[in-house]
């Protein structure tokens, strides 16, 4: 990678102009702000703020807590920051005003690199008042320290020092008083210099750019500094590269800078735009301003990124549970970063897992995720129970047939276990019913749960032909888990080809092959080669006699056809339920297996499949009557699960329409009886117990 670092300065004559004020700061607004110019005051050396009093003019800065007797020797005071770019021949005055009770002396320091770890600093002159509580005018030139011309990183202190012939304790300003660390007020701080020429400073350390044709480099920056410029300052960007200033939102190809007092302090932000594959090369230009000439940024762009440098650190997985684990990592800091990763799984080993190849992009799979540079974890979804995982995290840059992997050296790498699963439900026949299928692309079937069923639930479905006593053929079967919840009767699971449903469990393999000249799905738990079936529908008739093909298959034993399963009398590429969607289970389960319920169609523009909502009614429990001696009758059913209270009716004829023509005997009972009292033989009757949720 080429980066280019880069400190331009233009400077012309220097005119012989006078002294020009770089920075003032004379304190009538009651603030620290600089009056004239930039820069910044701070106190050092543990002095803090009095607040502001009279200057001398105007208004002036009290200074507080200086050293106590005998310590901290030239340490406590002001701290002055300027810079003094497009200025030679500094000076620097101050006016200062003693309290009676203060150190008497007072030494000028400046140091030329305020950046340094450990500034050096110069002692520039020592300064004492004669008597406390008046205004002393100090002053240094320092036109012959050529250091302190154009400098950006200029600093200079005021503290406050020993005065005694042994140089060990502070003398107070007026000489009948005692020390007592006092005050110190300053006014009228100025840094003059005489102006130079139109001058720009340009600072930067610009890597290559690098984008894809039609899209966007992340942005880079870097700092333009000009003084005495006489006129607007034009930047301007080569072919592919567009420029703002810095909290701007829009780039342009060119820039307008306005000098303010003659300077420009900004910092400007550039991104790559190509539009034909690169590299890519140029000069942002700097003109105008009254420079003597335009100063240049080289710049480069590329439509290809490198190999990223570095891999990710602290691979790590957590949150594993029996179907899903999540993986975590941190960037890398490498100079050239990656634009994504590649994540790589195995369920046998580390290494089962094959290193990409440059220029193969993989697609996302169970355990293949691409993921975007800046995210830091991913979740793998829909593991086995009790087995064990493998993966390894790889960079890469670029995208497409471009797309370049870090595969040098040792990938991270990390292995977990699932755990095992809670024990799921064991369902019985017509516990689940189907209620759409497909043939035509995308392939699918949905089916409706008609019990509540646990988590962990396992139910297989295959398209293979059950010839009588097995199943037949090489076709597939698809395994679906009720993972993370129990679910409840009415929830409807979609197995559609390509697209997952949220919250609807897992299935494996996708679901695709499902033949559009007849076949069909046979859901089951144990495995193939111990059924226990559960539920069945063919696109065709379920044959009776000779050996089934692809096409064809036999209904299952245990099955009943209109009751637990489906069938037609004529193949039909596209089918969906049409019929009623609220009942107990039993009534559903017949509607849902009666091939007059259905609307098929060759062509699946001419189905609409609905967004499902079913409501399974509790089945009515059987009441049973029993006499309880003295006229007491009692009628008691057992216990639905999840009943809130139930509700009692009769009726004279067990036939009537329910429940218009039942007479209600208790809308509310809480228990699973109900006594009735009669003072003779009561009358024959039919009672049905309706539970509530």
């Amino acid at each position: 990678m080429k980066k280019t670092f880069l400190l331009l300065v233009l400077s012309g004559l220097i005119l012989a102009l006078g002294a020009t004020t770089v920075a003032e700061w004379n304190f009538d607004s009651d603030s620290i702000l600089p009056s004239v110019g930039s820069g910044t005051l701070t106190l050092t050396g543990g002095v803090t703020s009095d607040g502001f009093n009279t200057g001398n003019p105007g208004r002036a800065w009290s200074t507080t807590s200086y050293p106590a007797q005998g310590t901290n020797n030239r340490t406590a005071g002001l701290l002055i920051e300027v810079s003094t770019l497009g200025y030679t021949a500094v000076s620097f005055s101050w006016n200062i005003r003693h309290s009676n009770t203060s150190a008497n002396r007072e030494v000028l320091y400046y140091t030329l690199d305020k950046t340094a770890a450990e500034p050096a600093w110069v002692e520039a002159g020592t300064y004492n008042a004669s008597s406390g509580d008046a205004w002393l005018a100090s002053s240094y030139d320092g036109s012959a320290v050529t250091g302190l011309a154009n400098n950006a990183n200029l600093a200079f202190k005021i503290v406050s020092s020993f005065a005694d012939d042994a140089n060990t304790v502070y003398m107070p300003s007026n000489p009948g008083s005692t020390y007592a660390g006092g005050k110190w007020r300053f006014d009228n701080l100025v840094v003059s210099g005489t102006a130079l020429s139109p001058s720009l400073q340009i600072n930067a350390a610009l890597d290559t750019f690098y984008a894809q044709v039609g899209a966007t480099s992340p942005v880079q920056s870097y700092a333009i500094e000009g003084v005495n410029l006489t006129a607007n300052l034009i930047v301007t960007a080569p072919q592919y590269f567009f420029l703002r200033v810095a909290g701007e939102t829009v780039f342009s190809g060119s820039l307008v800078l306005q000098p303010v007092a003659g300077a420009i302090d900004q910092t400007v932000e550039a991104v790559y735009q190509p539009l034909a594959s690169g590299p890519h090369s140029g000069n942002i230009e700097h003109s105008g301003g009254g420079l003597a000439a335009p100063q240049y940024l080289a710049v480069e762009g590329a439509t290809v990124k490198p190999e990223p440098s570095a891999y990710p650190g602290n691979f790590i997985s957590s949150g594993v549970n029996y179907y899903q684990g999540w993986l975590y990592w941190t960037d890398p800091t490498a100079p050239v970063l990656p634009d994504g990763y590649l994540i790589k799984g195995s369920a046998v080993s580390l290494e089962d897992i094959l290193a990409p190849v440059d220029g193969v992009a993989e697609t996302d799979g169970l355990l293949v995720k691409n993921v975007a540079f800046g995210s830091h974890s991913q979740i793998i979804y829909g593991l086995e129970e009790n087995a064990p995982y493998y993966f390894k995290i790889y960079p890469f840059s670029n995208a497409g047939s471009a797309i370049d992997y870090k595969t040098d050296g040792t990938a991270p790498a990390l292995t977990f276990t699932t755990a095992t699963g809670p024990e799921g439900s064991t369902l019985l026949p017509g516990d689940i019913a189907f209620l759409e299928y497909a043939s035509d692309s995308p392939d699918r079937f949905s089916f409706v749960l008609l019990a509540d069923i646990l988590e962990n639930t396992k139910i297989v479905f295959t398209d293979k032909a059950w010839d009588g006593s097995a199943f037949a053929g090489s076709e597939s079967e698809y395994l679906w888990r009720a993972v993370g919840r129990d679910y409840l009767a009415g929830e409807v699971i979609h197995i559609v080809e390509g697209i997952p449903y949220d919250n609807e469990g897992l299935h494996a393999p996708d679901f695709s092959g499902f033949s559009n000249s007849g076949d069909q799905i046979i859901a089951l738990q144990g495995s193939l080669a111990e059924p226990s079936f559960l539920a069945a529908f063919s696109t065709y008739n379920w044959i009776s006699g000779g050996t089934p093909n692809n096409n064809t298959s036999y209904l299952p034993a245990g099955l009943t056809a209109g009751l637990n399963a489906l069938a037609f009398d004529s193949e039909i590429d596209d089918g969906v339920y049409n019929g009623t969607t609220t009942g107990t289970a039993a009534e559903l389960r017949a509607a849902l297996n009666d091939p007059a319920n259905w609307i098929r169609n060759n062509n699946l523009s001419n189905i609409t499949y609905p967004d499902w909502s079913v409501s399974v009614i509790l089945a009515p429990p059987e009441p049973g009557i029993s006499y309880l001696g003295s006229g007491v009758f009692r009628i008691g059913w057992p216990a639905v699960e999840g009943a809130l209270w139930y509700a009692l009716y009769s009726s004279a004829d067990p036939g009537a329409e329910f429940p218009e023509a039942w007479e209600p005997l208790n809308s509310y009972v809480d228990d699973t009886h109900l006594d009735c009292y009669y003072a003779t033989e009561p009358p024959a009757q039919f009672y049905r117990v309706v539970a509530h949720k």
